[in-house]
């Protein structure tokens, strides 16, 4: 049986709290060694036994921390696209 994933996008409104690394990958993107480097900095993991779960709340707080403003591109980028 094969899986489909929806994008963040669509699953941000019934996202879970709390995700395992696997998850986390998924939703943000990211390989699984950086998903959960990412949320040990963030202070979002916890441990639950053997396994550990990341505050999905917390890991985007942090997340948000690295937001850059969007630059416009050059002049000459918009005259060629609007010859073609």
């Amino acid at each position: 049986m094969a899986y489909s994933y929806k994008s963040y996008t669509q699953t941000k409104n019934v996202m879970k709290k709390y995700v395992n690394a696997t998850e986390g990958s998924i939703i943000y993107s990211l390989g699984k060694t950086r998903f959960m480097t990412l949320a040990k900095e963030a202070g979002a993991i916890y441990k639950v036994g053997a396994s550990a779960l990341v505050n999905t709340e917390i890991f985007e707080q942090y997340l948000d921390q690295f937001l850059e403003p969007a630059k416009p591109l050059p002049k000459h980028v918009w005259k060629n696209k609007k010859e073609n």
